[in-house]
């Protein structure tokens, strides 16, 4: 495609997404607020920048500056084939107090450091302050590096595929399982032929390649060691960075922790252990908060809870159409468990919406119901226009997941075992979160590089700074506590929170131990318990007129984050 093609392109997408006509992670679905932030910035066309063997900065974005970086694609044969790692940068605006470069990744895995910067760049440096320049890569295969780990040729033929997944839930007992089967084995084969290969990327993508991506980021930059905040898998990019290079740790933030060896392990059977508490607090403070606050408001939770779960029952047999929706929107079962789950990333922004949706099912209140749809499902429309391919979603969860993963062929008395396991932890969101260990027991690539070392450090050359809410609906407190345990000297803050990452729910006293460590080293004193500043439907507990104007700019900084909590699995 031209440089002119691309650019009508684009504008065509960004009317699209202002709403003259109307696309998820992974990880990480976008949402119609994360496209417009995206495209309402000056046009830049990622692929007209030369890429080369050392950083090459060029002015983009209004002031920022954006570089590819030319890596060997097997570090084994570091003369071989190379892949263009895209890199977006905000420069410190302090000079006389500079502390060098703090990377960031956003989680997935597969979700794009670039568009990070773009989302919430801005935010992460106000809090770590003025002195650090703030770092989004594109981990290889993923948004504007090269090549791409896509195994369709459009974004559309992917939504297309997606629809065919249809309104069932995953059950063991019945044929849905055999149908999900048959679309993972499908997956995985169009894989092997678009991405596999010797040569190809999804043989390179895998975690410890990302690792020591950043590690030649780094000192290409000119720093000794590493400084970096990752959310979610960005959680695991950080374990294993610091167990592979642990005389390369700076100030290094894990946040929203999965452990490591139960990733590595392909199991993903550990996650759920918080979810069903986060998905019970929406109902408890939509009681607190009062009927000015919630639409759902009954006079108990049990009451509120009682009144979603006799919804949720009565549209298995009765799902609700919404035909006046663009397009028309059928209400199912698996529709609202999956609305509720994704909620439970970041309760604050979304609970809202859940209990408005239920409201307008209550009533019958179509009108209502097409306002919500796009918030209930995510819009798909067949587009004429090709977006930009850095703008498209990839099948990268599969390749890094389940290539860094242990091989899982599919047994039905193992899986079995596995999903009743899951349901014990959560009935709802069993049927969602069990597609990822059959996603990876038909995967096929299998990474050149697979680390099977240490995922621990006795010393890092710096301590970690692990942050975990309470509550958290895929990376439970449990699961931080553990690699607390495995890396010697590190700090555990724990966020009492609900959510996904500590970003879901603004605290200024969180925000104040980042910035503490990131600029002095400061690690929390072991047991330390920050307290959120904004509740779900509640909103703020503290009175911003009583704070200094330096910490109301912070938690201000904070509450800009809350729209970019990372989606982790691929939901």
């Amino acid at each position: 495609m031209s440089r002119r093609a691309r650019i009508i392109a684009s504008l065509v997408g960004a009317l699209t997404l202002l709403g003259l006509h109307l696309s998820g992670d992974i990880l990480q679905p976008r949402s119609a607020s994360h496209a417009r932030d995206i495209t309402l910035e000056p046009e830049f066309d990622w692929y007209a920048l030369e890429p080369s063997e050392r950083i090459q900065w060029t002015p983009c974005f209004s002031g920022q500056k954006c570089a590819r970086l030319l890596l060997p694609l097997d570090y084994g044969t570091p003369d071989g084939p190379t892949t263009a790692i895209a890199l977006r940068m905000i420069p410190a605006s302090s000079k006389e107090e500079y502390k060098g470069t703090i990377l960031i990744n956003p989680g997935g895995p597969g979700g794009s450091g670039t568009d990070l910067v773009a989302r919430a760049g801005q935010n992460i440096s106000r809090i770590v302050g003025d002195s650090f320049d703030i770092l989004g890569f594109d981990p290889r295969g993923i948004g504007a590096s090269t090549p791409v780990a896509s195994c369709f040729e459009t974004d559309s033929q992917r939504k297309l595929w997606a629809l065919q997944e249809g309104h069932r839930l995953l059950n063991v007992t019945d044929d849905t399982l055999a149908i999900r089967l048959a679309r993972e084995k499908a997956v995985a084969q169009r894989c092997d032929e678009k991405i596999g290969g010797e040569r190809g990327i999804g043989r390179f993508m895998s975690t410890p390649d990302v690792a020591k991506d950043m590690l030649e980021i780094v000192q290409q930059l000119g720093q000794e060691k590493l400084q970096y905040w990752g959310f979610s898998y960005g959680s695991i990019l950080g374990q294993y960075f610091s167990a592979i290079y642990p005389d390369k740790v700076g100030r290094v933030i894990i946040d929203g922790v999965y452990d490591a060896h139960n990733y590595r392990a392909a199991l993903w059977n550990t996650n759920l252990a918080d979810v069903d508490t986060v998905m019970d607090s929406f109902f408890h403070f939509c009681h607190e908060a009062g009927p000015d606050k919630c639409s759902l408001w009954k006079p108990s939770a049990k009451e509120i809870r009682t009144s979603y779960f006799d919804l949720l029952h009565a549209v298995e047999t009765e799902p609700i159409p919404v035909p006046l929706a663009n397009p028309p929107l059928l209400i199912t079962r698996k529709v609202l468990q999956s609305q509720l789950f994704r909620a439970s990333y970041k309760p604050l922004l979304a609970f809202g919406i859940v209990a408005d949706t239920i409201r307008a099912i209550e009533q019958r209140n179509q009108s209502a119901l097409i306002e919500l749809a796009p918030k209930i499902v995510d819009p798909v429309e067949c587009k004429c226009t090709i977006p930009e391919p850095w703008r498209s979603d990839t099948e990268a969860f599969n390749a890094i997941a389940c290539g860094d993963g242990d091989q899982h062929p599919y047994d039905p008395d193992t899986y079995a075992a596995y999903y009743k396991d899951l349901a014990a932890q959560s009935q709802l969101v069993a049927p969602l979160w069990g597609i990822h260990y059959l996603q990876c027991a038909e995967w096929r690539i299998r990474p050149k590089w697979r680390w099977t070392g240490p995922l621990e450090a006795k010393n890092t050359s710096h301590p970690l700074l692990l942050i975990s809410p309470r509550y958290d609906p895929v990376c439970p407190l449990t699961d931080a506590k553990a690699v607390h345990e495995r890396f010697g000297g590190s700090g555990l803050l724990v966020q009492n929170s609900y959510g996904h990452c500590s970003l879901s729910a603004p605290s200024l006293c969180t925000a104040k131990h980042v910035r503490a460590y990131m600029v002095n080293g400061t690690i929390p004193e072991a047991g330390t318990v920050c307290d959120p500043d904004e509740l779900p439907f509640i909103g703020s507990v503290r009175d911003i007129r009583t704070m200094s104007a330096e910490d109301a700019e912070l938690l201000e900084a904070v509450k800009g984050l809350s729209d970019v909590v990372p989606m982790f699995g691929a939901l």
